[in-house]
């Protein structure tokens, strides 16, 4: 069984945590309630595009606790790789910065501090 298992995972570079968390709560706060499913799509597809699925993990997460940042079409990401001195990277986007983050982060390893939240991260002890 364990030869099994390492014959048939792929070795990720990337994992790609989507928000898509939904409460059904009256304000819209939550990114599942916003933007968070289309970006789940629009990165699905833009993963597919770059031909990138052997590469590159993606999962839907709860709660990121960013309530009231994002706007009506935005959501949280979190973004761990491609390489381990990226650690995670947090951000608010929206559709029209997926192909970017894919392109810039993802397939280039540069980090886009313009979409970064900068107030939530995901810290290493040195």
């Amino acid at each position: 069984l364990k030869m099994f298992w390492r014959k048939t995972m792929p070795n990720y570079k990337t994992h790609l945590l989507v928000c898509t968390h939904s409460s059904g709560a009256p304000d819209k706060r939550h990114c599942g309630d916003k933007g968070g499913l289309e970006l789940r799509k629009q990165f699905d597809l833009a993963l597919t595009k770059y031909d990138l699925r052997d590469d590159v993990t993606i999962s839907n997460v709860g709660c990121t606790s960013a309530h009231g940042v994002c706007n009506t079409a935005q959501g949280n990401i979190i973004i761990y790789g491609p390489s381990a001195d990226m650690g995670g990277t947090w951000y608010t986007v929206g559709p029209d910065d997926v192909e970017k983050v894919v392109t810039n982060h993802i397939m280039n390893g540069e980090k886009l501090t313009e979409l970064e939240y900068q107030d939530k991260a995901v810290d290493f002890p040195n």
